[in-house]
């Protein structure tokens, strides 16, 4: 009597692989997310910083070619962010995209799985027929025999 093999077995083997390999993917799309993330958020708070500064500067007296300067900096810094915040929303963009694919290359994981379990349990059920046979037979010889 051989052991149970899946006929299968390659293409669930395949199957697993592409599921680990979308983890993978979109463990690196998080990550980049979450750095584009942190990018924006140090931005924001140098933006806040530098504005505190330049209120303070006011207050106590700043030359004009000072306020200007200030100014060509606060400039930079709006053109940095919203630079920042498309470069953010492509990653979270991105890392939708690898998250809808992570979830399809589970599902055609599971899909597999499942086929696999129903051709064990037929397995089981023939093996089950098959020994039944076997004792019919071994209580036919041993009924036949007295």
């Amino acid at each position: 009597m051989a052991g149970y093999k899946f006929k299968l077995q390659n293409i669930l083997k395949l199957k697993e692989n592409i599921e680990k390999d979308k983890k993978n993917e979109f463990g690196v799309a998080s990550q980049r997310f979450d750095k584009e993330k942190l990018k924006l958020e140090q931005l924001n708070a140098e933006m806040y910083s530098m504005c505190e500064k330049i209120e303070i500067a006011v207050s106590n007296g700043m030359s004009v070619k000072e306020l200007l300067l200030q100014e060509q900096f606060k400039s930079y810094y709006k053109h940095s962010i919203s630079n920042q915040v498309v470069s953010k929303n492509m990653a979270e963009e991105y890392k939708e995209i690898c998250r809808h694919k992570l979830v399809e290359a589970v599902q055609n994981r599971k899909i597999m799985e499942k086929l696999k379990e129903i051709d064990y349990g037929k397995y089981l059920y023939a093996e089950q027929k098959i020994e039944e046979k076997l004792v019919d037979d071994l209580v036919s010889f041993k009924h036949s025999n007295k």
